[in-house]
């Protein structure tokens, strides 16, 4: 019987959480906000800067056979791929202390999107051999192959819940979190630079609303690859706080600018 009232107790306050959820516009947790608008200041404000600065690496890399430039790209990269996995690595603890108390201790629908996860770090692979300059040897394809798969595990053992939950240390301060999320953050700011060098040369003004209708229905048809450089840094943010109308508002004000840039045109001129 004691057993039966503390299911059902925990059952009402289960539906009394999802009663307030439905009603709430902001999310619990800020941290996927803030996220947000900060890719979106970067957008705005950094968006010429990174552009510049990656396009003439990727210019000196791939073109010019630089191999300076092309290591120093190289080592970008190798470090963007470390923020991700130790962000990740200490995001776990608070992440599921914070779902279980709000008795949404597991996965939801992200599982699939762990596919896009791995995609974007097996074209991060590709990227690591050419930069590499070297022949694509199984001795090589192997290690970067692992490189590729551990960041991926480490989001997917993020996502876990504990079938335990494990004993309080230092891992679970808001300071540790704060740290995680920057990692995260840089991680997301050099994919936010890529993808703006890569997509700068089509920024050019649209001529007249009938080129921009053009334009906008390649960006929806585009969208896919937008979400691939998007989705996997902000999945362990959007796991807490995807069910909020808030959190989709931010979401698209993020890639506002891209649209943007995409759609109306706005060059982002470089010294390449």
């Amino acid at each position: 019987m004691r057993g039966q009232d503390v299911g059902r107790k925990r059952q009402a306050a289960t539906d009394t959480q999802k009663a307030d959820r439905g009603k709430r516009f902001l999310p619990l947790n800020y941290r996927g906000i803030i996220f947000d608008l900060a890719i979106l200041a970067c957008n705005i404000f950094l968006a010429r800067f990174l552009t510049r600065y990656i396009g003439r690496l990727l210019v000196l890399s791939f073109l010019k056979d630089d191999v300076q430039a092309a290591h120093t790209f190289l080592y970008i990269i190798l470090t963007a791929l470390a923020a991700q996995a130790v962000g990740a690595a200490l995001k776990r603890r608070p992440l599921q202390a914070r779902l279980l108390a709000r008795h949404e201790d597991d996965r939801g629908p992200f599982g699939c999107l762990m596919i896009l996860h791995l995609c974007l770090m097996l074209v991060t692979g590709c990227a690591v051999v050419a930069l590499a300059q070297t022949e694509p040897t199984p001795g090589i394809l192997f290690p970067v192959v692992l490189l590729c798969i551990i960041p991926t595990v480490l989001v997917w053992r993020a996502l876990t819940p504990y079938k335990k939950p494990p004993a309080p240390d230092w891992r679970d301060s808001r300071e540790v979190e704060t740290f995680a999320d920057l990692f995260l953050f840089a991680y997301m700011l050099v994919n936010l630079a890529v993808w703006n060098t890569v997509t700068a040369g089509s920024n050019i003004r649209a001529e007249g609303i009938g080129d921009a209708v053009e334009r906008a229905m390649g960006f929806v048809i585009m969208s896919p690859v937008i979400l691939l450089f998007y989705l996997p840094p902000r999945i362990l943010f959007l796991v807490e706080d995807y069910k909020y109308p808030a959190t989709w508002v931010s979401m698209t004000l993020a890639v506002a600018p891209v649209a943007y840039r995409v759609i109306i045109g706005s060059p982002l001129k470089t010294d390449w």
